[in-house]
């Protein structure tokens, strides 16, 4: 018994590790219904999980705009993955004016939480640009807070 729950244990913690936090628990919300409720009480999670499935259409259909405002709500509470999605939807201008300085900014908060991929989509906008602008940007990076 004691090495069942040993292993329990360390499933949880790799399961943790790859996929993130679940405050959802260990299941998907029942419903759609459900998941807009968690989101709507601002459960971060929730806000991220449900612009995911906006933007994919996993919910049965897609909405750019709808889904930006709940990624948003996510990236603003300090959410690494909606902030790496936001520098994505900027970078690529999918749902949002298409703007290099806003996906730098979502891209270097995402990078903060050890997110390899928004570190490399960062490092590579860099180079686009001005010394002014680095400065600007770090100037709100070192002003910025999550939102509760």
């Amino acid at each position: 018994m004691a090495d069942r729950m040993k292993w329990g244990g360390v499933l949880t913690v790799v399961v943790v590790l790859l996929c993130g936090p679940l405050p959802l628990a260990w299941g998907k919300p029942a419903s759609q219904h459900q998941l807009q409720a968690l989101a709507g009480q601002g459960d971060a999670n929730a806000q991220w999980m449900l612009g995911q499935a906006l933007l994919t259409g996993s919910l049965g259909t897609t909405d750019e705009i709808e889904a930006v405002r709940w990624l948003q709500l996510a990236a603003d509470q300090g959410h690494g993955l909606a902030q790496r999605d936001m520098g994505m939807l900027y970078e690529h201008g999918q749902g949002v004016t298409q703007d290099v300085l806003e996906a730098f900014f979502w891209y270097s908060l995402a990078s903060r939480q050890d997110s390899g991929r928004a570190r490399l989509r960062r490092d590579a906008l860099a180079a686009m640009l001005t010394a002014d602008q680095h400065e600007a940007i770090a100037a709100r990076l070192k002003g910025w807070r999550p939102r509760k």
